[in-house]
């Protein structure tokens, strides 16, 4: 029973990270060089995703980032995850975590990205909320729809690989920047 419980949780966030949108403050272009103004450095962005019905899922991730070169940011991001699973006896849970975020432009659409984060919820059946540390390393690819909408792919790595660790590799994120 706790096995299946593992699978349908490792599944909720691996679903919660595909195919959610993005929304940033404007999106970096390459050919224009790095605005001067230090507050249009910064961008906002984030994750809102949801699932109901037997299995829910909700997952709000909030993100702030700052463009220290034309190529090169860097930000934080917040998450929480709620979710809960009818098909075991209504168990339920709240997740939290943060994680801080690099990511270089190689050229105007490929780009490098690692990411720290820490989750803290109930994964290991103890009871006890715990911390489970990530490290991500992957890239992806920014293609370009209009002047502010943008589609990207990234494929991250999670080379900890911690016991009860949510993630499985390698982890695909799929999302449609907006400008705002």
């Amino acid at each position: 029973m706790k096995r299946f419980f593992l699978d349908r949780f490792i599944a909720l966030v691996a679903f919660s990270l595909l195919g959610l949108p993005s929304f940033s403050q404007g999106l970096e272009t390459y050919d224009s060089g790095l605005k001067t103004d230090w507050k249009d450095k910064f961008y906002f962005g984030g994750n809102v995703g949801a699932q109901f019905g037997t299995f829910t899922f909700v997952n709000l991730a909030p993100l702030v980032g700052f463009k220290v070169t034309d190529r090169f940011s860097i930000g934080t991001q917040l998450q929480y995850q709620y979710f809960r699973d009818n098909s075991i006896g209504n168990f339920e849970s709240h997740v939290f975590g943060y994680s801080g975020f690099a990511r270089y432009f190689f050229t105007e659409n490929l780009f490098a990205h690692t990411e720290y984060q820490v989750l803290n919820g109930h994964f290991d059946y103890s009871g006890n909320r715990v911390n489970i540390p990530n490290l991500f390393i992957g890239g992806g690819y920014m293609y370009p729809i209009s002047d502010n909408v943008s589609f990207g792919v990234v494929a991250l790595y999670e080379v900890l690989r911690r016991t009860y660790s949510p993630y499985r590799n390698p982890t695909i994120n799929v999302g449609v920047n907006v400008g705002l």
